[in-house]
């Protein structure tokens, strides 16, 4: 990646939690960060190809934090109780999410359902970081469901209560949920 892929991706990141991605424009990232509008379009092609790249390194941030805030060699359940309580924790304090949940939520939906040829739904990509997790473990055995399907569920558990956040449920209870949908007994 180049400096000016960086510093525009920092730059989108940081307008996007100011005024959302409705109204960000590749020019508008460019002129913040200091650089041309041929470079942003160079760069990343277009509006969605910058917002895809911002979106992919901010799951590859959040997949590294998460790898070093949960104990991965904690027994399975625990393993999955803390990362759901992580994930929620890191995506409901987002400031793009927030932002993007509570006045553009078609943007998060967009992300989560397939599109033609599209390379994946946000629920695939993130499923796909955290299979190796649940899947590459000697405890594997006790999961319900194969390892991309635990994944995926609690995946989906997880971007549920993100998207609608007002639930009768703790964190705890949502984490619970997640650990007794995969696992066994």
């Amino acid at each position: 990646m180049t400096r000016n892929a960086e510093l525009l991706e920092e730059t989108a990141l940081e307008m996007m939690g100011e005024i959302g991605l409705d109204a960000l424009t590749l020019a508008a990232v460019a002129q913040r960060a200091g650089v041309s509008r041929a470079t942003a379009y160079r760069e990343f092609g277009d509006k969605n190809g910058m917002i895809g790249a911002v979106a992919r390194a901010e799951v590859g941030a959040m997949i590294a934090l998460g790898y070093r805030e949960v104990d991965l060699f904690a027994p399975l359940p625990e393993v999955v109780h803390a990362a759901v309580r992580f994930a929620l924790t890191h995506l409901r304090g987002h400031p793009v999410i927030r932002r993007v949940r509570d006045h553009e939520p078609r943007w998060l939906l967009d992300a989560a359902i397939a599109h033609g040829d599209s390379a994946g739904t946000l629920v695939e990509t993130v499923s796909a970081f955290v299979t190796p997790i649940v899947g590459a473990r000697p405890d594997a055995t006790d999961l319900a469901v194969p390892p991309e399907q635990a994944a995926e569920i609690i995946v989906r558990i997880v971007l549920s209560h993100i998207l609608v956040p007002r639930s009768g449920l703790s964190d705890d209870a949502i984490a619970a949920t997640a650990v007794r949908a995969v696992l066994r007994g």
